[in-house]
């Protein structure tokens, strides 16, 4: 039977609870409509994927602000998980410096960006971004498989902790991979503010929407 829990604003990342899971993720990185927080890379304007770039200030301010709201608003996490790539890594730890979090940053590469193959590092432009959309990019990651790994990452870290609350720090793609999985109606063209954060839900291993795109401000 689901069970009702009140949820404030997050960050997104993944929470369980009895047989019901939340999960809720956390953005470190840009895409085409700039969104999380921001690498030298995509401060310049260019498609930031699987290329380990640090965060720079502006990205490091996000983080903490973020931290901050958890730590007033939603601050008891079990386990937090994060991209492999430092500038998730960085954020997921500000976070855990904020909320008090006692445990291990645990890296998993089922979170990692987007492979997006020839395109990376190039200037973000509406062509090249319909490219990617179309999965017409040398070497890119499809659409299907991106969804797929996000989508089995998740089931994964439900079956692991049965009944556990966990923050995932992710990335745009990463995060628009599960969302256009469960939601046939969006794309991966569809904003993401800056640090916002959404909440998903599994139960017996199906996984569906709760609320996305909220803004931590």
């Amino acid at each position: 039977m689901k069970k009702t829990i009140p949820i404030q604003r997050f960050t997104q990342a993944i929470i369980h609870y009895i047989s019901l899971s939340y999960l809720q993720f956390v953005f470190p990185s840009v895409s085409f409509k700039s969104e999380i927080n921001l690498s030298y890379v995509n401060n310049s304007k260019r498609i930031q994927g699987r290329e380990d770039h640090l965060l720079n200030d502006t990205g490091r301010n996000q983080a903490l602000r973020t931290g901050k709201y958890l730590k007033d608003n939603d601050p008891n996490w079990d386990f937090i998980y994060s991209s492999p790539l430092s500038r998730a890594y960085e954020t997921a730890n500000i976070i855990k410096s904020q909320i008090n979090y006692q445990g291990d940053v645990i890296k998993d590469d089922s979170f990692i960006e987007r492979d997006f193959g020839a395109a990376e590092g190039m200037p973000i432009t509406k062509e090249i971004f319909e490219y990617i959309i179309r999965d017409d990019v040398k070497d890119l990651e499809k659409s299907y498989e991106i969804q797929k790994r996000v989508s089995d990452g998740v089931l994964s870290l439900c079956n692991k902790h049965k009944g556990k609350k966990i923050l995932i720090v992710a990335h745009s793609h990463a995060i628009k991979g599960l969302l256009t999985h469960l939601d046939k109606n969006r794309t991966f063209l569809d904003p993401l503010l800056n640090c916002s954060m959404s909440y998903f839900v599994e139960e017996n291993g199906v996984i569906s929407i709760d609320r996305v795109n909220i803004n931590p401000e």
